[in-house]
């Protein structure tokens, strides 16, 4: 009888729990407002169908309104979040653009063979995607013809790439990530116009590889390099510039302050919330630049001046120029940011507002192998030197 009894209780508390798992979820669901985005995923969540009116919509309403509740149900949010740690801690992405490495860093892309998001940096990082021997010969050719257009302007011109935080970190990558041919496209462009150009490139990899044995450099749970890798990339590219306007600005290292911040792109990616450090550097006895227009947001150009330094600067960049921007911004007068690779239309707008003293055009590593699209209005003012120069 006590046996029965016990059994009798334990089948009750079964009962009773799995009651609690299905009720709890639905009560929360019929009570709680509708969230029309899902911080966890980053997406936005499907809406309440409409009560169906016709034979056609009463054949659809049945799988939009379980798309519906599948999005809305109780606590969702709360079992996802836990989910996708599990699945990180185990090492297990929850999305295809991010590949989880050693000691809990994230990479974007995936080993997929088929994989072609956001560029793939993977393939890069493996030496897969390289350029042809045409494609260097395009782009040495335009990139040599835009350095002497705009010599002859009297302005300088620099290029750059931002690494992969793949390529400074290879070591933290899974170790079945394996390269598959001796050189990236990175080296091909930066070895190729060494030989067959005179413009000024920036290689930052050599300076960033030989840093990270001292400090971290790109997050951990972002595509990006922090606060450290950018007074190394600064630097680095701050030296070059003071190659070309010698005693019109001082290139420097920073001092930097750890701050903790959480998420990270990529964090964000596979819905993950894991604390990060924020380097920001810590600036001295410097200007406080002014921002122009003062209420410019988002991807719209503006410039930021510096009353005390010299040189006007038109900057051509990405996301990871962002972070350099803090410096750059007190070493010009004028440094004006335009989101994107550069074109005729823009470059000439901007050299006659800013009349600036140096281009620079800066890359992500994972936009290689890519060969500039000239524009024929580009093209012809650029094949004007040709002819200028039979002449002369």
């Amino acid at each position: 009888m006590k046996k029965n009894a016990i059994y009798k209780l334990n089948s009750y508390f079964i009962s009773l729990i799995f009651f609690l798992v299905i009720f709890i979820p639905f009560s929360i669901s019929v009570f709680k407002v509708d969230n029309e985005v899902s911080m966890v995923e980053k997406r936005k969540l499907s809406k309440l169908p409409k009560l169906p009116v016709n034979i056609k919509e009463i054949e659809r309403f049945p799988a939009m309104f379980n798309r519906y509740y599948a999005d809305h149900f109780g606590l969702r949010e709360l079992f996802t979040h836990y989910y996708k740690m599990l699945k990180y801690s185990i090492g297990d992405s929850s999305s295809e653009h991010v590949t989880i490495g050693k000691n809990g860093w994230l990479f974007l892309g995936s080993i997929k063979n088929d994989y072609k998001g956001y560029s793939d940096p993977i393939g890069d990082v493996r030496n897969i995607n390289l350029y042809s021997q045409q494609e260097l010969e395009e782009f040495s050719l335009h990139i040599n013809r835009l350095s002497d257009w705009l010599a002859k302007k009297g302005i300088q011109y620099i290029f750059i790439i931002a690494p992969n935080k793949h390529t400074i970190y290879f070591d933290q990558l899974p170790g079945n990530i394996l390269k598959v041919n001796e050189n990236s496209a990175t080296d091909q462009l930066i070895n190729y116009l060494r030989e067959h150009s005179t413009i000024t490139q920036v290689d930052l990899r050599p300076a960033l590889i030989n840093a990270k044995q001292d400090h971290q450099l790109y997050y951990k749970t972002d595509t990006h390099w922090n606060g450290y890798g950018a007074n190394i990339a600064q630097y680095e590219i701050m030296l070059e510039i003071e190659k070309l306007f010698p005693g019109k600005i001082q290139p420097e290292l920073q001092n930097i302050e750890d701050l903790v911040f959480s998420d990270g792109d990529l964090a964000n990616f596979i819905g993950i919330d894991i604390n990060r450090i924020y380097a920001k550097p810590i600036f001295k006895n410097t200007c406080q630049p002014r921002k122009q227009p003062a209420n410019a947001t988002g991807s719209t150009p503006y410039t930021l001046i510096c009353d005390t330094q010299k040189l006007n600067g038109v900057i051509f960049k990405d996301s990871f120029f962002n972070a350099l921007q803090l410096h750059f911004s007190r070493k010009f007068n004028r440094s004006t940011y335009i989101d994107g690779k550069l074109d005729y239309p823009s470059l000439v707008k901007y050299i006659a507002q800013e009349k600036p003293d140096i281009i620079i055009e800066e890359w992500a590593e994972r936009k290689l192998p890519y060969v500039p699209k000239v524009s024929a209005e580009f093209d012809e003012a650029l094949s004007s030197l040709k002819q200028e120069a039979l002449i002369n």
